[in-house]
């Protein structure tokens, strides 16, 4: 009769340790700039948002109060607030998020800018100093419509923006990717 022998294994092999390390790395450094790229794009989907939310929030302002309001921003950063026209909070800058009956000011997730132009995030690598002042969006006036017609840029410094497009016969606002518009594509 014959014994089985039992050939049992206490350990791995240095080989076996190494080779399961190099897939654990070659596996992080395929996923680390996908999630990086996901986050980036929810954020920016974040911001389209916020930003068409806050512009509602606006020109329902101005419906409901009867007197101007506008939608500004400080270029360069992800600031930006809602106040009536007049207000004096405009004549200075403050980055601290409040919410006032008269007043929203609040900041665009991390990493997100405002621009006049899509080229001045587009072909950045990183955000321009930010502005010196309050940039006006859009203003809206108590019957809901808009002073005119605008178009405005926010996104990621080197990666194309999205656009505001504000129509000021309606007080509508559209948002969308801006390489779309540029092909010409709905």
């Amino acid at each position: 009769m014959r014994v089985a022998s039992t050939n049992q294994r206490r350990a791995f092999t240095l080989f076996e340790l190494i080779l399961v390390m190099a897939f654990v790395v070659i596996l992080i450094g395929i996923s680390v700039p996908v999630i990086q790229t996901m986050l980036t794009d929810a954020r920016i989907v974040a911001s389209a948002d916020i930003v068409r939310g806050r512009m509602a929030d606006t020109r329902s302002k101005a419906l409901d109060e009867g007197r101007p309001w506008r939608f500004g921003c400080v270029p360069n950063t992800g600031v930006f607030q809602l106040a009536p026209e007049t207000s004096a909070v405009w004549d200075s800058v403050s980055m601290e998020p409040d919410e006032q009956a008269d007043l929203i000011r609040d900041e665009l997730p991390p990493g997100i800018i405002f621009a006049a132009g899509s080229t001045d995030i587009f072909n950045a690598n990183e955000a321009a100093a930010p502005g010196a002042g309050w940039v006006t969006i859009g203003a809206y006036l108590p019957d809901g419509t808009a002073r005119g017609d605008v178009n405005f840029y926010f996104g990621k410094p080197g990666i194309s923006p999205m656009c505001v497009q504000l129509r000021g016969l309606t007080g509508t606002v559209a948002i969308q990717d801006s390489a779309t518009m540029k092909a010409g594509q709905p």
